[in-house]
């Protein structure tokens, strides 16, 4: 019986490993690296930005789209990425909130300008969409090309 079981197991394992991919992300490359750069050392922001308003209308694509259009890129011409995420936090009154959000993170040389310019997003988003609060993690990163 337990031989049947761990045979079942392994076989489902082999239907549901190749759809979940791998959330391991490394920030260092290491000293053996073949690329023709030195690592530098920069900043990384990851901005959370809920998409509930309140009331329960979401923020769409489209003005998601626009906001990132008017808002960052323009802060941020050298790049960015945004990935579609999905949370929960509790609010000031201490209600537990379930959302949808936008993630994007942001590698840059620490200057005056960009934090500004970072601020500056983070209190557009929650002026226009009447959010409490976007999320703001900063770490040191190496980066190489």
């Amino acid at each position: 019986m337990n031989k049947n079981f761990n045979s079942l197991f392994l076989a489902g394992l082999l239907f549901i490993l190749p759809v979940c991919p791998p959330t391991i992300a490394h920030a260092q490359i290491s000293e053996t690296s073949d690329t023709n750069t030195s690592p530098k050392t920069l900043f990384k922001d990851e901005l959370y930005f809920g998409l509930t308003k309140p009331g329960g209308e979401i923020v769409s694509e489209s003005e998601w789209q626009e906001f990132v259009k008017e808002v960052i890129t323009p802060r941020f011409r050298e790049g960015l990425t945004v990935l579609d995420g999905s949370g929960q936090f509790l609010n000031s009154s201490g209600i537990l909130i379930r959302e949808k959000s936008k993630i994007v993170i942001l590698i840059y040389e620490n200057t005056p300008e960009k934090n500004r310019a970072i601020t500056e997003i983070i209190e557009t988003y929650k002026r226009t969409f009447q959010q409490e609060s976007v999320l703001r993690t900063t770490s040191e990163v190496k980066i190489s090309f």
